[in-house]
């Protein structure tokens, strides 16, 4: 079951669903919750001749440069243009609700997708939400970092929540402070 505008109100205000920094009242809607783009970013560095395999054991290290801007610093995005980003909001999912991220039709229109293929988000997931921002239009797309919401949240209720033990062993990109981490060994 999805929740609608009093369910996420209730669930906010009683902290099953968290933000940090908080959200505003106003950030909620009919059934979803407006999420600000952040200050964190990953831009792929252009390489020419080189094939990656990023369902094997591929660490972007070396083919990423992961930078930070400053609130109210401007990101521009030129047509065809891709970049990671993160949410300025840390998400906090309880284990009984799962979520997806979805991009905001406003932004749609002027050629703005907010993620590729990834948009769920696992029950028990704690952390800023990566997003894949692409500009598949003809204008250069400008935001503000740390203010401009451009994607929502949407929450649904789980049947059967996983136990904890699972979403430690299970869940991936926990608190992760940069888009596109590394993958190698710790």
């Amino acid at each position: 079951m999805m929740l609608a505008e009093r369910d996420l109100l209730q669930a906010w205000r009683r902290s099953l669903i968290r933000f940090e920094p908080d959200i505003s009242q106003d950030q909620i809607g009919l059934s979803s919750i407006d999420l600000r783009l952040g200050c964190r970013f990953t831009r792929q560095k252009a390489q020419k001749a080189v094939v990656i395999r990023p369902a094997h054991d591929f660490d972007p290290s070396d083919q990423v440069e992961n930078f930070a801007g400053d609130p109210g610093e401007t990101v521009q995005l030129k047509p065809r243009q891709f970049l990671l980003a993160q949410t300025l909001e840390k998400v906090f999912v309880p284990p009984r609700f799962a979520a997806h991220v979805n991009g905001k039709s406003s932004l749609a229109r002027a050629g703005l997708a907010v993620h590729i293929t990834a948009p769920h988000i696992h029950p028990g997931f704690e952390g800023p939400i990566t997003l894949e921002l692409f500009n598949h239009g003809e204008w250069e797309l400008e935001f503000f970092a740390g203010q401009d919401a451009v994607c929502r949240i949407v929450f649904w209720e789980v049947k059967t929540p996983p136990k904890l033990k699972a979403i430690k062993v299970l869940g991936t990109y926990h608190d992760q402070q940069v888009p596109y981490p590394s993958r190698k060994k710790r």
